[in-house]
């Protein structure tokens, strides 16, 4: 396999550094109130820099989502594969909903307001990582006989993922005062109760 050239690694270090310095502004500013002047300046980049990496400021909010999808895919569905199929659906879920905390309030209600204008089609697709893992646990909890073979995979994902969404919402809403956690868990373990073989 062939190593990256250092103009490659420099391009990639340039772009992690513009995402990094645009998350930092989001966790006190909402979109409209960044400008993309801004996010140059304070990244020490040229406006021509920033549209190399990215079309537009949308493209902020698809690759924070992005960098999610990729720590879904190779790090949490691997290590909840060999897990008993509900609780790894609960622990996947669980997950999801801990990415809040640890981004903090503002810019999570910052990325919520953005991507509902920006990149909102990205954001609802299926087949990001994400919510391909969710599918994928799904699917293996209904081919080991332990959900109900007469509802889809798909459906199941999509609605686990409005529960786990709404969650989060009313953590926004609440501002922060909800324990999201205990709640994902209580109310998908509900949700998948009824369709338990």
């Amino acid at each position: 396999m062939k190593g990256k050239t250092s103009r490659q690694i420099q391009a990639e270090n340039t772009k992690a550094h513009i995402l990094a310095v645009a998350t930092d502004l989001l966790a006190h500013k909402t979109m409209d109130e960044i400008s993309i002047q801004e996010i140059c300046k304070k990244s020490d980049v040229s406006v021509g820099a920033f549209y190399h990496h990215f079309a537009n400021k949308s493209g902020i909010i698809i690759e924070l989502y992005k960098v999610i999808d990729t720590q879904f895919e190779n790090e949490i569905y691997p290590t909840l594969i060999e897990e008993e199929p509900i609780e790894s659906i609960l622990k996947y879920l669980e997950y999801q909903c801990s990415i809040p905390a640890k981004r903090g309030l503002d810019l999570v209600k910052n990325t919520y307001k953005a991507q509902i204008e920006y990149g909102n089609e990205f954001y609802l697709s299926k087949h990001r990582g994400l919510p391909h893992g969710l599918y994928l646990l799904v699917e293996r909890a209904i081919e080991m006989g332990v959900l109900r073979k007469n509802v889809s995979a798909e459906q199941l994902m999509s609605e686990l993922l409005i529960i786990s969404r709404g969650i989060i919402y009313n953590w926004c809403v609440s501002d922060g005062k909800a324990d999201i956690l205990t709640d994902v868990r209580r109310m998908a373990t509900n949700y998948l109760k009824s369709f338990i073989q």
